[in-house]
């Protein structure tokens, strides 16, 4: 990471301000022992604890470092995929916080007003944080049965998933697979595939990561 990078990741909202802080309170400390070692003010920590405000990654250094891994698994997604030679199950579990989501639709022309319909979703892609510059792809396709090749379907959503874990991605590498996933989608799925690259962008900007060639406008304040 790069000392510019350092200091986005540094001065980046921390969305989950509230929940990092109710564990440590749950945990026995009092808002001014956590004011303490956030540098701040009291008042500014109860602000936290209510979830009125945000704090800085920065400021919330040590608490990340005692309660970061049991906040990353309390945000986890259960995935599974089946082997369609042998039917044997394979489960996953997946910490960290959803920050993209997309999915494929198959679009059918309706006949009387010509519009495009969305039919059914047939692949989705998911994406976690899991801290600091790391994050992994999930890339999902619709489970199916295997004699007549029919979509499995449920009330449950997350069930209709076959699902394909990456190996943990930088945000730099996660922005190049998804480009890459793009290209590949504009065979079946033009519209999503064009779409692709500007979304994983705007989702990883609105999270405050930092992402290589956007050209900055900034305001003037």
């Amino acid at each position: 990471m790069t000392q510019i990078e350092q200091k986005v990741s540094t001065n980046r909202p921390f969305k989950q301000t509230r929940a990092l802080i109710r564990l440590a309170l749950n945990d026995g400390w009092t808002q001014k022992e956590v004011a303490d070692v956030c540098r701040t003010q009291q008042s500014v920590v109860s602000a936290w604890a209510k979830g009125t405000k945000l704090a800085k990654e920065g400021q919330l250094t040590e608490l990340l470092a005692r309660y970061g891994n049991t906040l990353r698994r309390q945000s986890f997604r259960l995935y599974w995929n089946i082997d369609p030679e042998t039917g044997k199950k394979h489960f996953f579990r997946v910490e960290g916080k959803v920050i993209f989501q997309h999915i494929c639709f198959d679009l059918r022309r309706d006949k009387s007003s010509n519009k495009l319909i969305k039919k059914h979703p047939e692949q989705r892609l998911v994406v976690h944080h899991q801290g600091q510059d790391s994050f992994r792809l999930i890339d999902q396709c619709r489970l199916q049965f295997n004699h007549d090749d029919s979509l499995i379907d449920s009330y449950q959503e997350e069930a209709i998933w076959s699902s394909f874990i990456s190996e943990p991605l930088t945000g730099a590498q996660l922005v190049q697979q998804l480009d890459n996933v793009g290209k590949e989608l504009l065979q079946t799925h033009p519209s999503d595939g064009h779409a692709l690259p500007f979304l994983i962008r705007q989702a990883l900007l609105q999270h405050g990561f930092p992402v290589e060639g956007i050209e900055e406008f900034p305001a003037q304040w």
